[in-house]
């Protein structure tokens, strides 16, 4: 009768140690799934199907960045002339003994303004009587008919308003002297948008030959840097005036029409070897022109998986590969502990992923998907493909890693404390 109560006593032990083993399996595999769902990048019940990177098209290779060389920045400015021209929109002091100012002969002379220049300016003092260069380039004074003036020095305005006059017989003296002074250069106001710094439209002036790209940036924050496009790009405004009919004055009421040329893109950088060839005259700005520099917040590519989630900017002027980029979003390849949506399990384990895809969208706007092993990138530079804007990258285990990683967690957490337990 004792043994029997004894074989009883037995077996109810064998079926407590058994049920106890089954739950503590049962508890073990459902911690292992929900650790292995918590990474988000299971292969095993989400699959995900990519063309090889090898056999990707040239017509979804990014345009290489690399042998690019900054452009000689002077191309961006004027040379301006040995001596001032003049033009539209400059001032001159002019004076001409007894017509203008017009002195009756039996009168004192007229004594001449001394005109000094407002602050910040760098001209010099100067005499005369305002006036001022019409649009069409003349001048027009008493006693003698319009003249042009355009592209004249100082001294070869002053030969013209003495031949003018003596031409016209108001003068009958052989030698005539005007006096011709430079009072006010002209101006250009133009408008610049710096998307790269922020900047709304901002409105500035520039002087006479210095009317260029160079100094408009130089007087709106300095040179484009990394975060701006490797271009700048200048909208022409121009204004067209209905010509009047021969002899009739343009009315006041008719409208003027205003359009904008073709936008003229310069590159700020080019291949090393370009032979640049854009003129000079098409970094110089004229008035109503916009400058227009754009920002690179659209040249990015984002990471996801086993990759810290994130945005990241792409560099300027040269390329990254897959390495690079996965560097840039804080992931060193290698390191099963690394951060992101893995970290910590894959730290615990020692098994780093190696399946990596990259979502880029074609030239037709679709998308395709590009599958690369990893562990063959480090040995075929054919795997290792160029990051472009817009790429996204995911990182994730495959399913033999998988299985390890979870076989690895298995022996850590379940396997290791039944070994010390004597079980």
């Amino acid at each position: 009768m004792q043994l029997l109560d004894l074989r009883d006593d037995i077996l109810s032990t064998k079926k407590m140690v058994m049920l106890g083993q089954l739950f503590r399996f049962l508890l073990f595999m459902l911690l292992g799934f929900e650790l292995a769902f918590s990474t988000g990048c299971n292969s095993i019940l989400f699959r995900i199907k990519g063309m090889p990177a090898r056999e990707l098209p040239n017509e979804l290779l990014p345009m290489t960045r690399n042998h690019r060389t900054t452009i000689d920045y002077r191309f961006l400015s004027q040379d301006p002339p040995q001596v001032f021209r003049i033009d539209s929109g400059d001032v001159l002091g002019i004076a001409v003994d007894g017509i203008f100012p017009f002195t009756p002969p039996t009168a004192p002379p007229t004594a001449l303004p001394v005109n000094f220049p407002q602050g910040g300016s760098s001209m010099p003092p100067s005499t005369g009587f305002p006036v001022a260069v019409q649009q069409d380039g003349t001048i027009q004074l008493p006693g003698i008919d319009p003249f042009s003036v355009r592209q004249m020095t100082v001294e070869e305005v002053r030969r013209a308003i003495a031949d003018a006059y003596r031409k016209s017989g108001v003068i009958r003296e052989a030698k005539i002297f005007p006096i011709v002074s430079l009072i006010k250069a002209r101006t250009y106001n133009v408008s610049v948008i710096r998307q790269d710094l922020g900047m709304g439209s901002q409105g500035i002036q520039l002087d006479a030959y210095q009317n260029d790209v160079l100094h408009a940036l130089l007087k709106t924050g300095g040179l484009p840097g990394e975060k701006a496009k490797d271009h700048v790009t200048i909208l022409r405004y121009n204004q067209v005036v209905p010509i009047p009919p021969p002899g009739e004055a343009l009315q006041s009421d008719v409208m003027k029409t205003t359009s904008w040329d073709t936008p003229q893109v310069i590159p700020l950088t080019v291949p090393r070897g370009t032979n640049i060839c854009f003129q000079m005259a098409g970094s110089i700005l004229n008035e109503g022109d916009i400058l227009y520099i754009e920002n690179r917040e659209t040249e990015v590519f984002y990471s996801a998986g086993v990759l810290p989630a994130g945005q990241h900017l792409l560099p300027r002027d040269y390329d990254i590969d897959i390495f690079d980029a996965m560097s840039i979003a804080g992931y060193s390849y290698g390191s099963a502990g690394s951060a992101g949506g893995g970290g910590s399990l894959g730290g615990m384990t020692g098994v780093a992923p190696s399946q990596l895809f990259i979502f880029r969208k074609g030239p037709d706007g679709n998308q395709v998907t590009i599958k690369i092993d990893l562990d063959k990138a480090l040995r075929d530079p054919r795997e290792r493909l160029v990051v472009q804007a817009g790429d996204k990258l995911l990182l994730r285990y495959s399913t033999k890693e998988e299985i390890a990683k979870f076989g690895m967690f298995s022996f850590f957490t379940f396997g290791l404390q039944q070994f010390l337990q004597g079980n």
